[in-house]
């Protein structure tokens, strides 16, 4: 449903159904003043701006994307857009842009130990020359992310700009929610309940999944941390280029490492390991939501993936049940969407404490962001200043035993990371695995 106005200066609308997703699932870590699935950012530059051009700046990016200025309902029901005067987009920005003068810790530092907010904010570290972003999930997706600080970045290259003019015609560029752009019907059918049991059923169905021995027996959550590893260019191109020659994409190349590196440390070994596969669904939406000005759209869906690891024991067998899932099609599943968002919503709200005992708690997931610089390149110029990275990484907050890994190339570099909580895992055995996968994906593609 789109913005309506609800009175003088304010729209609103229901949250669809993949913000309520991750609104749920979120909502499992607040006993322990934590949020499954929040969202960091970081761009380190290679220059030092003023913290006044980046106030500037990140009122322009408001002005450009209002949806990051949007906040929730007390029902936590609907989202609500007020058009702000002089004083209340003073107190956003005194809000949402914090500057960390003295801060000699890194981002990725403060990462674990920053509340999270409700709110979507930028924090600024001069001395390591970092933009911190953080927000919940259900205001945008990683893809998003990256296109809003492409954004970010060329109006600070583009410098100062007229007077920004927040007077009501700014609603028009928050885009549709993902049920609205994609026509999704919401009236739930006996039909939606079947199709939806069909495509959870590799969950279901068959012995219970394996997990990973190598965990603590905590039953809190503590800090979530990133570990992250790269392969040279050279040799990121020779992997990328014999992906390609076996008819690989990258995504189920790296994948086919990850699940045979895990393997061993799993039990039982010859088990099944379930995974949610991603998907971005951002071409499926209508122009211009598909493109940067649907950042702040939440675009994207996961699919259940089984590998029975007894049948699936090499790369090669691995790498095909991986090609052949992600090539299923997609358009079917959009008869069925909200059914489906909100049967894995119930699932993936399960209380912490339980969640976390349930046969393959433990197990890696992995997301792929692309080429970053498809999308944020690393230059940008502009009259007012040429902007450069220096440095790049997303992440998500984890609160339970996943193993949560990213995989993106940027400037020709294969990027790994992996997002974990401290009270689930040694950072030695998490060292150790990305090890383990880097040389696997090496050894497969190359050796």
């Amino acid at each position: 449903m789109p913005l309506k106005q609800a009175e003088f200066g304010q729209y609103e609308r229901p949250f669809d159904t993949l913000e309520l997703f991750y609104r749920g699932v979120a909502a499992t870590g607040s006993p322990f003043q934590k949020e499954q699935y929040h969202i960091s950012s970081v761009i380190q530059l290679k220059n030092v701006p003023s913290v006044t051009q980046l106030r500037e700046v990140w009122k322009g990016l408001r002005h450009q994307h209002p949806q990051i200025a949007a906040i929730s309902d007390e029902t936590s029901s609907r989202l609500i857009y007020t058009v702000p005067s002089p004083e209340t987009l003073e107190e956003w920005l005194q809000m949402t842009f914090v500057v960390h003068d003295n801060e000699t810790r890194s981002a990725e530092s403060l990462d674990a130990v920053l509340p999270q907010s409700s709110l979507f904010m930028l924090h600024y570290l001069p001395r390591s020359r970092e933009l911190f972003f953080r927000t919940p999930h259900w205001r945008t997706d990683g893809t998003g992310m990256i296109l809003l600080q492409h954004d970010f970045l060329t109006l600070l290259a583009r410098g100062p700009q007229s007077t920004l003019e927040f007077d009501g015609s700014e609603v028009s560029r928050i885009p549709p929610s993902l049920d609205e752009a994609a026509g999704i019907s919401l009236d739930i059918t006996d039909e939606m309940k079947v199709a939806t049991e069909a495509e959870l059923a590799v969950i279901a169905n068959g012995t219970a999944p394996s997990s990973i021995v190598q965990t603590l027996q905590n039953t809190t959550p503590g800090n979530s941390r990133r570990l992250s590893t790269f392969f040279p260019k050279e040799l990121s191109g020779q992997l990328i280029a014999a992906s390609k020659l076996r008819g690989l994409k990258v995504t189920a190349a790296v994948q086919s490492a990850l699940i045979l590196a895990v393997r061993p440390h799993l039990t039982p070994v010859d088990g099944r390991l379930i995974c949610f596969n991603t998907y971005d669904l951002r071409d499926r939406v209508p122009a211009p939501w598909s493109g940067p000005q649907g950042a702040t759209g939440l675009y994207h869906t996961g699919r259940p993936c089984s590998i029975d690891l007894a049948t699936n024991k090499n790369y090669d067998t691995i790498a095909t049940t991986l090609t052949s899932h992600y090539q299923r099609d997609l358009e079917p599943l959009f008869k069925f969407l909200p059914c489906y968002v909100q049967t894995i919503g119930s699932l993936l709200a399960t209380p912490l404490e339980l969640a976390i005992q349930a046969p393959g708690a433990a197990h890696p997931e992995l997301s792929s962001l692309g080429v970053i610089d498809d999308r944020l390149p690393t230059v940008h110029a502009g009259p007012a200043a040429t902007v450069e990275i220096e440095d790049w990484w997303l992440g998500v907050q984890i609160i339970n035993r996943v193993l949560q890994t990213y995989l993106w190339t940027r400037e020709g570099e294969l990027h790994l990371t992996c997002h974990f909580n401290d009270a689930f895992y040694e950072r030695e055995f998490v060292e150790g695995f990305l090890e383990e996968w880097k040389a696997k994906l090496v050894e497969e593609l190359i050796a």
